[in-house]
């Protein structure tokens, strides 16, 4: 048994797979699952990040692979737990998630675990040519296993932000069935094309689209069939640049199937899926309808409103509203002094003839107006015209373009790739996605809270402390975010324990830093944190009291430890101890302070925050210390006074001696004087 197993390790060494995992050995996932570095699957890759072959620890019959996330975007875990509780097999199914120590790159990254699908990617890229879905196979198996997997996803209160061909896996090798791929590695409508997502979702950035609505899964439903049928993109000659103007131009209906001519049997359901309007398109108990025979009273594609004569701007003639605010948007500083002078609104209300939207523009340039002109100014004046102009589009300012519930993903974006985040901050104090719910012309439940938050982040930015600012702004946007302070962020915490457990890590770095916190980790903390004693952040904000600022830092981390563990932080600890010489300074007694250190230093390696700020923060002790300092300074005062006394004695005597001496020498040279005299008279006397 024991050469049989010797051979099987020799065979296992010699071999190129058994020497790739010895270099990249398999990847634990909290015991329960194990990942293989050394068996990448590039026919399961996702936008999220590269998929390798894994397996379940209990399981090892469920072939399984592995997504290990590399964006700089979170990925959807708050989704994730009503995601596994689909089970129908038109969805890949999520099988675990969680961080792991991803060892070829030295760096803990997060992953999702998949059962792997049988057959292979229905289109590989966009770009691609495949053989044409039929009819039949649209009608009767694309179209209901695709409404199939919406209905669960919807029941749940989640949407889905990645049906594409690419997307879609076969079941088994030779079935025609399909099945949904990967839609939690990255924000709903990040890994999308620009064909496949709605007009104004496509005018945003990636990672600021927003988790969208289930009629934007249906938008990319009815485009996903267009493509599946045509065996190829509608578009093949057009970047996504050209595709976009084209669909803001014509509509997208028009725009992808003007030049095709489609079966009679998918005119209906692609006009209703691909309807621009929302509250035109098609909803899933329409499509449901449809498949149960029932046919639904044919919509007209709407063609974009046109004016009656193009606004010329940068050598465009624009036709829309919406193409004119995608094109203002883009040049502020030659926009501002058109829409100052009152050519847009003039246009809108002349041209377009609509007041309504007139009547936005004009009150855009009012409030974009308060607080005088500058550089500044003039963006926020065009990104308020912009919305007024397409109120449903993403906000567009100083390069940045989000949906108001897009906003965390794409500041997590900028914290991550370490761009500005200064307009993410002008943006919310501008009160831009307030002005945007204004524009809106329907108000829907979901604005009350975005509303609300959004006037909350006012105050924390106005608040420069740590704990506030926009890094709170951040994780209080994205929870799912981990933290991104630079010194930890390659340890993807995603808690307050997992904070603290890098940290510890950390601290037996020479490259450690100074200070174990700083404006991200301390606004992660107060954000998941919610009981946090705000109190203890008006230390953090400056110098002044170095002491007092030590103690609330160690007092913050040692809060999280007794809330959210780990039980030992021993390197944490030691690395804290060794910044607490202003803390121990504020003790007058050499003794007590050589005491406090001892203690300190033995309550650091059993690993406890709490033991620490007990010694370091002892009311008694401080108070038996100022005591003590203040008895031995009157014990001080008292001596000085005395010796002062003494010395002030002694001087009296001196003058009192040296006087007494004055006298008796006089006494004593009279004495002599005249009994010189005397000798003198009784010497002549003689004579």
């Amino acid at each position: 048994m024991a050469a049989s197993a010797e051979i099987e390790d020799q065979a296992s060494r010699a071999s190129p797979v058994g020497r790739a995992e010895n270099a990249h050995p398999p990847v634990d996932l909290g015991g329960r699952c194990e990942i293989m570095p050394a068996s990448p699957l590039p026919g399961l890759d996702s936008p999220g990040g590269a998929a390798y072959a894994a397996r379940i620890n209990r399981d090892r019959k469920t072939e399984c692979f592995a997504i290990v996330t590399d964006r700089p975007v979170p990925a959807r875990i708050d989704m994730m737990s009503s995601f596994r509780s689909i089970d129908n097999p038109v969805v890949l199914r999520l099988l675990d998630w969680g961080t792991v120590e991803w060892t070829p790159e030295g760096r803990r990254r997060f992953v999702l675990i998949y059962e792997r699908p049988g057959g292979r990617r229905v289109m590989n890229a966009l770009a691609d040519m495949r053989e044409p879905f039929s009819d039949d196979q649209i009608v009767r198996g694309l179209m209901p296993t695709l409404l199939y997997a919406l209905r669960e996803m919807n029941a749940r209160g989640m949407t889905c932000g990645a049906i594409r061909p690419t997307n879609l896996f076969f079941k088994e090798p030779s079935s025609g069935v399909v099945m949904l791929g990967d839609c939690l590695s990255t924000p709903a409508g990040y890994g999308q094309p620009v064909l496949l997502e709605t007009i104004e979702r496509s005018l945003a950035q990636p990672a600021g689209r927003g988790p969208g609505t289930v009629g934007d899964d249906l938008y990319a439903l009815g485009v996903t069939l267009l493509v599946l049928h045509l065996g190829r993109t509608p578009l093949p000659e057009m970047d996504d640049d050209a595709v976009l103007r084209l669909k803001m131009d014509k509509g997208t209906y028009p725009a992808l199937t003007g030049h095709l001519r489609l079966p009679q049997g998918l005119l209906e359901p692609l006009r209703g899926l691909m309807t621009d309007d929302p509250k035109q398109r098609w909803t899933l108990s329409d499509l449901d309808l449809w498949l149960q025979g029932r046919r639904l009273s044919p919509k007209q594609p709407q063609v974009p409103r046109r004016g009656a004569r193009p606004f010329e701007f940068q050598g465009e003639q624009l036709m829309h509203c919406r193409s004119l605010a995608h094109a203002l948007a883009r040049n502020s500083a030659a926009a501002a002094p058109l829409i100052e002078r009152g050519d847009v609104e003039k246009w809108v209300r002349r041209a377009v003839g609509d007041e309504t939207r007139a009547e936005l523009v004009q009150t855009a340039i009012t409030s974009a107006s308060v607080g005088g002109r500058n550089a500044t100014q003039e963006d926020k004046l065009v990104a308020r015209v912009t919305t007024a102009l397409d109120p449903v589009s993403p906000i567009r300012y100083r390069g940045i373009s989000v949906m108001p519930d897009g906003l965390g993903p794409a500041l997590a974006e900028a914290v991550w790739q370490n761009a500005s985040v200064q307009p993410y901050a002008e943006l919310v104090l501008s009160q831009l996605p307030m002005f945007w719910v204004n524009c809106q012309s329907d108000f829907r439940p979901e604005y009350v809270p975005l509303i609300q938050s959004f006037d909350g982040f006012r105050a924390l930015l106005e608040h420069v402390g740590m704990g506030f600012g926009i890094e709170r702004i951040l994780y209080e946007l994205c929870p799912a975010c981990p933290c991104l302070s630079p010194a930890i962020r390659d340890y993807y915490a995603l808690t307050p324990a997992e904070l603290l457990s890098a940290l510890d890590h950390l601290a037996t770095k020479p490259s450690r830093g100074r200070d174990p916190v700083d404006r991200h980790v301390i606004g992660f903390i107060t954000t998941h944190h919610k009981k946090l004693n705000d109190r203890l952040l008006n230390p953090l904000a400056g110098q002044q009291d170095p002491a007092r600022r030590m103690i609330a830092i160690i007092s913050i981390l040692a809060d999280v430890q007794d809330r959210f563990g780990p039980a030992r932080l021993p390197n944490l600890c030691g690395w804290l101890v060794s910044l607490m010489d202003p803390v121990f300074k504020r003790f007058k007694n050499r003794e007590t302070r050589e005491r406090m250190k001892a203690e300190v230093a033995q309550a650091a390696r059993e690993g406890v925050l709490e033991a620490l700020v007990r010694i370091v923060d002892n009311i008694e002790a401080i108070r038996a210390d100022d005591k003590g300092f203040l008895t031995a300074m009157r014990q001080y005062e008292n001596l000085t006074r005395q010796i002062e006394q003494l010395k002030s004695g002694a001087y009296v005597r001196s003058d009192a001696a040296d006087h007494a001496g004055k006298q008796v020498a006089a006494i004593v040279t009279s004495v002599i004087a005249g009994l010189t005299l005397i000798g003198t008279i009784i010497f002549m006397l003689k004579g």
